[in-house]
């Protein structure tokens, strides 16, 4: 276990950080393999990282691991490639003719993942004293989840009283 002491710095506490596991590395690569999508501005795809981690895999976890320890996400990571698709049917002078999207670097992704994974692992087994009506990072509760609740707390509070979302 990787960790941190209070000596480091006298206003810090001490906080343990579990090393970045071969198998939250592999969990996080899985479902990079699952997509096919463009390279971020380092120009790695992510099926060349995929190849590549019989040998990159302890480098990156040594560096996921470092950058837990010191609270620290790149800001190599934080930067990404603007493009923009045009949609079909729109003017092409017209601003809402195109969807932007951010092309991000793989390994920011696979450090992120990790992070989410750690996130919602934490909240499903430390149980920790949160409400009810919280959706996310929870696992088996989903925005539609959300949605059902609000409807029939509606029907609830207005029994009998129709509902129309786009109504005035």
């Amino acid at each position: 276990m990787a960790s941190t002491s209070a000596t480091d710095s006298p206003e810090e506490e001490s906080t343990n950080v579990p090393e970045v596991t071969q198998a939250e590395t592999r969990v996080a690569v899985s479902r990079l393999r699952a997509k096919n999508t463009a390279p971020g501005p380092d120009g790695v795809p992510g099926p060349a990282l995929v190849l590549a981690l019989k040998e990159l895999e302890p480098h990156l976890r040594g560096l996921f691991t470092a950058c837990l320890e010191q609270g620290q996400f790149p800001s190599v990571w934080k930067e990404g490639r603007l493009v923009l698709l045009r949609k079909e049917g729109r003017p092409a002078d017209s601003p809402s003719a195109y969807r932007s999207i951010v092309l991000l670097d793989e390994a920011g992704k696979l450090f992120e993942r990790i992070i989410a994974d750690r996130l919602v692992s934490h909240l499903c087994r430390e149980r920790p004293d949160l409400d009810d009506n919280q959706f996310g990072f929870r696992r088996g509760r989903s925005t539609i989840d959300a949605i059902t609740r609000v409807r029939a707390w509606r029907r609830r509070q207005y029994p009998g009283v129709g509902w129309c979302w786009r109504c005035p």
